[in-house]
């Protein structure tokens, strides 16, 4: 019996990939492009992805349809950011829709994400940090980012993406955990990325207490510190994150040339701005240029940026 669900299991999923190779077929409409021309990254960021282990459920769909909406760009994405909770329990076959879906539809030149809660699981039923964390990095390793650690930071095109992450199991009401290590390693490499001159890119799943309107946050205040004391006018840090699901389509604040953006979640959102957003298809285009960079929130599955919420950072 189990050799046969087997069997329909392979495939219905053979099924899924096939239909998921048509836009590859017969190509894709194209409905957005880049502000101005020459632009240096070309980049989309997402958060709450909740990659499902089913290649059916609603929640794939959602995701299917948004990774569908951001390979239409007329110029390819040079960088997808996943901003955590890539999975909705730090499962194989969740990476494995995850780099499917990314593959099929968006093909970006790089992808760079941070761990979420949900990815430090590895199953709720009997969660596994260990695995959770072989698992994360796997799929970082499978995208082209080798490292040893959940937190790490990597360079393209001369531009830091600096990556934070719980360095223990996150689930329920458990705190993630940054060691002094993390902190130490945060604060070294926001003065590499400052000494280029460039704006750096800092990821975290979770907000920082205080910022965007969040009062119930656990990531140490010290974080904020550092990214403050190498806040420079020559090079903006562009802070990250996500995990409330309750920001549509997205809030930021600056302070010192630190911007702060907590994303909506791209599945399902538990608050709903307009007609922006129904529930699915919410992130950020974020286009990087000489001396600037323009920050759109758009819903990929309606295919529309949402009014009001353009942000123009010049350096």
């Amino acid at each position: 019996m189990e050799a046969v669900i087997s069997y329909i299991t392979s495939i219905f999923v053979t099924i899924s990939v096939i239909f998921s190779l048509i836009p590859n077929i017969l190509g894709t409409v194209k409905t957005y492009s880049p502000e101005e021309s020459g632009i240096i990254l070309n980049c989309a960021v997402v958060s709450d992805t909740h990659a499902d282990n089913n290649s059916f459920r609603d929640r794939t769909n959602i995701l299917r349809n948004a990774y569908a909406g951001i390979g239409e760009s007329t110029e390819e994405i040079d960088v997808l950011l996943n901003i955590g909770d890539i999975t909705n329990s730090g499962d194989t076959r969740e990476y494995w829709n995850e780099r499917r879906l990314e593959s099929v539809y968006i093909k970006p030149k790089h992808m760079v994400a941070c761990m979420g809660n949900h990815d430090s699981w590895h199953g709720s039923a009997d969660p596994d940090y260990e695995k959770a964390t072989e698992l994360f990095l796997n799929h970082l390793k499978k995208n082209g980012i080798e490292t040893d650690k959940v937190y790490y930071s990597t360079v393209i095109d001369g531009y830091y993406f600096i990556c934070l992450a719980t360095e223990s199991l996150d689930l329920h009401e458990n705190s993630p955990t940054y060691s002094e290590e993390q902190l130490i390693w945060l604060d070294g490499e926001l003065a590499k990325a400052e000494k280029s001159g460039l704006p750096s890119f800092v990821l975290s799943h979770k907000p920082i207490d205080g910022r965007n309107g969040m009062t119930s946050s656990v990531i140490p205040a010290r974080i904020d510190e550092i990214l403050q004391k190498h806040a420079s006018a020559e090079a903006p840090i562009l802070f990250f994150s996500g995990h409330h699901h309750t920001f549509a389509p997205s809030d930021y604040e600056n302070e010192n040339n630190v911007y702060y953006f907590n994303l909506p979640s791209m599945e399902y959102n538990d608050e709903t701005v307009g007609e922006c957003n129904d529930n699915g298809g919410m992130g950020l285009t974020m286009e990087v240029y000489e001396s600037k960079i323009i920050i759109n929130s758009r819903n990929f599955i309606k295919d529309k940026n949402i009014e009001g919420y353009r942000l123009e950072i010049d350096f």
